[in-house]
């Protein structure tokens, strides 16, 4: 399933995310799992915020990375991986 560009994402509860130099180490409590992610994954799960939709994600990674385009499949996939992953859910979803 592809995200929808107008769905809003948050964190999980339970989920610790420390930052590292080179992208996040998230720890799922629930699941007793560590998960590493690279700067851009990181990037987009902060922005996972419960306020930004797809778009609005793809429109600040295209202006964060000086890139010519909006990187929608790019973000599309991330997003889809961290759904997956149980980091993030669909905001109004327990």
């Amino acid at each position: 399933m592809q995200p929808d560009c107008k769905r809003v994402y948050k964190r999980v509860e339970g989920v610790e995310f420390n930052e590292t130099h080179d992208g996040m180490l998230v720890y799922d409590e629930t699941g007793e799992k560590v998960h590493f992610v690279n700067l851009t994954a990181s990037a987009i799960l902060e922005l996972c915020d419960g306020e930004t939709d797809v778009e609005d994600m793809t429109n600040i990674m295209q202006e964060a990375f000086d890139l010519p385009a909006p990187p929608v499949e790019e973000v599309n996939e991330c997003v889809t991986v961290l759904l997956s992953q149980g980091l993030i859910r669909v905001c109004g979803q327990s």
